[in-house]
């Protein structure tokens, strides 16, 4: 094993025990506050407002921002130190810093409206609130996925066209016929932040797009970003945003329906007024979270799945095994991933194939096709 390989390895243990403190730290805060916290939380916003939803955003305002302060350490950890330590990150203290403070206040801008809906149906539905709450959850996915890339993204990345005449030409013809153009692809420059290479297919509609790393393209050879181009055409051509949104949706329905059940239980031994009540909410929270890890799993497999499917689309698309084994080395290595992790930490960490199944595939095809 390199010095690299090992690294890899220490990096990405160091990344699962922030996960798991992470969960403990977020678990600890939302039993607290079912215990104590809430109900002095929501006295506080009464005493400032008396108006339903005035008192509903003056409580999620607190509680975001309670649990921002309560885990700042672990985000400072995971976000700035561990980057640095393992020379993964080009971002200075000061602008980490902003780009939290960014991230707060939009993720106060996307959540206390999705609240002030729930409660209302709360108020008004009590005994149907969770499927019209599923309901408002799935529009909502669907309209955050078409805007994401052309009014939240460009909060934190530019997005320029990819300016490279021959990349262009390679790129364009493994476009073709895909509905895909090369006015779809952007270069992102996340080189301000980092030094890792990634990329996404994003958007829906007139949105879609690819969207490519500038540590990518400035990186990588032509033919290796033609593979990773490939790979997110796959994604396009398989229709995978939409089936995410599908099964995002299956999985809100279910999981409104267990909180409906549990919070029907609970709210009255826990000393809370009723389901509607806000000082209720850390539970809904608790039992949505729970829900969400209990199907973690399951969801990790089925995007592992997806992106098999991609690995193999690029492979078929650009008949080049060689040069998919070469992107897939430099972007292991380049991003510090663990080759070859244990099965139990792949079901339950990761939503890509393990960097070494990946290059197994690619070289079964080299050896099959002589």
């Amino acid at each position: 094993m390199t010095d690299r390989q090992s690294s890899a390895k220490e990096y990405a243990r160091q990344r699962r025990y922030l996960a798991i403190a992470m969960l403990i730290v977020g678990t600890v805060y939302l039993v607290m506050m079912i215990l104590r916290g809430s109900a002095g939380l929501k006295n506080c916003a009464t005493a400032l407002a008396d108006t339903r939803w005035i008192v509903v955003m003056l409580y999620v305002l607190g509680f975001v921002l309670l649990y921002e302060i309560v885990t700042l350490p672990l985000s400072y950890y995971g976000g700035f130190y561990i980057e640095y330590r393992y020379n993964l990150s080009s971002q200075s203290l000061r602008s980490w810093a902003w780009r939290e403070l960014k991230r707060f206040l939009l993720s106060l801008v996307l959540l206390v409206p999705i609240v002030e809906v729930i409660y209302f149906f709360l108020a008004r539905f009590p005994e149907r609130w969770w499927l019209l709450a599923s309901g408002v959850w799935i529009l909502f996915t669907a309209l955050l996925t078409r805007v994401a890339p052309v009014l939240i993204l460009p909060l934190f990345y530019r997005q320029d066209p990819v300016k490279n005449e021959s990349l262009e030409q390679l790129l364009q013809g493994l476009a073709a016929g895909t509905g895909l153009g090369i006015r779809e692809v952007f270069r992102l420059n996340m080189s301000k932040e980092t030094k890792k290479a990634n990329a996404a297919l994003a958007g829906l509609g007139r949105t879609r797009r690819v969207l490519l790393s500038d540590t990518l393209l400035d990186g990588f050879s032509d033919s290796e970003i033609g593979i990773v181009f490939a790979h997110e055409l796959g994604h396009h051509v398989f229709h995978h945003i939409t089936k995410a949104i599908v099964v995002s949706s299956v999985a809100a329905l279910v999981g409104f329906a267990l909180a409906h059940q549990v919070m029907l239980a609970l709210v009255g031994p826990l000393g809370f007024e009723g389901v509607g009540d806000i000082a209720a909410f850390p539970l809904l929270c608790l039992v949505l979270s729970a829900f969400g890890l209990l199907i973690l799993p399951i969801q990790n497999a089925y995007s592992r799945k997806l992106e098999r499917d991609c690995d193999a689309y690029a492979l078929k698309r650009t008949g080049q095994p060689q040069a998919f084994i070469a992107a897939m080395e430099r972007l292991g290595s380049l991003n510090l991933a663990d080759r070859n992790p244990s099965r139990f930490v792949e079901i339950l960490f990761h939503d890509h194939p393990p960097i070494g199944k990946r290059i197994a595939m690619a070289e079964a095809m080299l050896k099959r096709d002589g």
